[in-house]
């Protein structure tokens, strides 16, 4: 499945520097890859939504904004093969594609230097280190006046650290603590690393905020979930506020027994009464966040505005 979601983001290159595609097989294959990453999260995305204005240009040949897709894409590719290994509790797995994701975010930069400049910088480190390709982007970076330059490569750094020097697919097996530092230090990495787009002349600013507030919502999400449900912390009402309601679950209403085989989809098993108090509490005053409507013993609960309004300060 991964090189499948590889392929279609390598086509959507691609096609974003003048090769000439299928564009109805490229759309397509994206949308593919998106269902795909959504099954992995455990039929949870919301990404959807954010892509298809972006398909739609592509179709008439907008290869601007192919490259900016591809820009906010490809590392998320790479996360959610990170997430899908700590949901599977493969700390080693997760190390890696945490390493194998700053790889790409520092090949995106050096190749976006090139494209800009007329330069062949990332041709010339490509065989190098990845120490010596970070240390690279720096200078490049700070030689152009990006002032988060060393808060990025320090932050790579950190998670680079924690694989062996054998290479990707050698990495000892960490403890958890290595997995969850890797996962969590991602997200800043991914907000610099558009900030350094932007900087370099990208046309992300539009979407940024949707794009950096779905990586948000992933890690919180499954990084909370990895690491927290082991130590008993995950209540009910974190559930249904901060993952269900987060992610659109409640958009269509929702009744009682569609929640409990939800949560039991999930792997867990709350007492009907739990649910019950909880899905009212968060129907009442005034910082409820879902309506209740029907009658009793056959409610229905519905998002009373969309999630994104709710939380759009997180970031």
């Amino acid at each position: 499945m991964e090189k499948k979601h590889y392929f279609a983001l390598e086509d959507l290159f691609l096609f974003s520097i003048g090769e000439q595609k299928d564009r109805e097989k490229l759309c397509a294959g994206l949308k593919e890859t998106v269902d795909d990453w959504k099954k992995m999260m455990g039929g949870r995305s919301g990404l959807e939504s954010y892509i298809t204005p972006y398909l739609d240009r592509i179709m008439v040949n907008d290869k601007d904004n192919a490259r900016s897709l591809y820009f906010f894409l490809s590392p998320i590719f790479l996360y959610i093969h990170v997430l899908y290994e700590l949901s599977r509790k493969e700390w080693r797995n997760a190390v890696s594609w945490s390493g194998i994701f700053c790889e790409r975010i520092v090949k995106n930069l050096l190749k976006e230097i090139d494209r800009k400049d007329s330069t062949d910088i990332f041709q010339k480190v490509e065989r190098s280190s990845f120490e010596n390709k970070t240390g690279k982007l720096k200078s490049e970076l700070e030689t152009r006046g990006f002032k988060l330059a060393n808060e990025l490569y320090s932050l790579m750094g950190i998670i680079y650290s924690l694989r062996d020097t054998r290479g990707p697919h050698d990495v000892p097996p960490p403890e958890r603590i290595r997995a969850q530092t890797c996962a969590s230090q991602c997200l800043p990495v991914y907000i610099d690393y558009l900030e350094a787009l932007m900087f370099l002349g990208s046309n992300l600013k539009d979407d940024y905020h949707n794009f950096v507030s779905f990586f948000s919502n992933l890690t919180e999400t499954k990084v909370s979930l990895t690491f927290g449900e082991e130590e008993k912390r995950v209540t009910i009402n974190h559930l249904l506020k901060n993952i269900l309601y987060r992610e659109g679950f409640f958009r269509q209403g929702k009744k009682h027994g569609e929640v409990m085989e939800k949560l039991r989809t999930m792997g867990y098993n709350f007492g009907d009464p739990q649910v019950s108090k909880a899905l009212s509490s968060l129907s009442k005053g005034k910082d409820a966040i879902l309506t209740k409507k029907g009658k009793r013993k056959n409610y229905i609960y519905e998002e009373r505005y969309p999630p994104e309004e709710f939380f759009k300060n997180i970031i």
